[in-house]
């Protein structure tokens, strides 16, 4: 295992043993924070040109220098597309086609990410975010294949209960009321004590009346 395997895992076990914070942050937020982190860390222990190089990128991205940041990426895929740092930058690729509403394109990247990224601990991160880019694309049937998909891979990961709710919410969205209220009902008993437990059982009656 590579320092940086090693430490994306550090980062995620933290997360998963403090995951209430995180309860609302969805997609490419989290995704933001946990490689911005290895960022920093990586900055920290080693000098590399194509870190700091993405740093450069990252920054743009932030001030919301969209072009820039499409044009610096371009750039560092040329020289160091088969580094180590190669899955933050689909990181960063995607995430700038999100900000710019070519979900799909974004969509496609971290499906790419999710089926291959390396270290294997960015798949279910990267699934996530695909699951986001599909809804906010309007591809509602997608959206919640995907989501299936993650809780059928991932069903001990902390981010199945967020994805539970994004299935529900998803079911509403699609006018299946009662697969919403299924779902709603299946998270409550699941997980009884997460900070969503109320309004899971509060759609769930709400749905259940109509």
């Amino acid at each position: 295992m590579t320092n940086i395997e090693k430490y994306i895992e550090e980062a995620v076990r933290w997360i998963r043993e403090h995951q209430e914070r995180f309860w609302a942050i969805t997609g490419t937020t989290l995704l933001s924070f946990l490689f911005i982190a290895l960022l920093i860390h990586h900055h920290e222990t080693e000098t590399s040109e194509a870190w700091m190089q993405l740093g450069g990128v990252q920054s743009q991205l932030a001030q919301g220098k969209m072009e820039d940041a499409r044009k610096s990426l371009s750039s560092w895929e040329t020289r160091f597309q088969r580094s180590d740092a190669a899955s933050y930058a689909n990181f960063i690729k995607a995430d700038l086609a999100y900000r710019t509403s070519d979900y799909v394109q974004a969509g496609q990247i971290y499906g790419e990410v999710s089926a291959s990224g390396q270290p294997e601990v960015v798949r279910p991160l990267a699934l996530s975010a695909q699951v986001s880019c599909e809804e906010a694309a309007g591809r509602l049937a997608e959206a919640q294949k995907l989501a299936q998909s993650f809780l059928d891979k991932y069903p001990d990961h902390y981010l199945a209960a967020p994805m539970y709710m994004t299935q529900a919410r998803l079911a509403e969205l699609s006018g299946n009321a009662a697969a919403a209220v299924t779902i709603y009902d299946r998270f409550t008993l699941l997980f009884p004590q997460t900070p969503w437990s109320t309004l899971a059982k509060n759609r769930s009656q709400t749905l259940s009346k109509k």
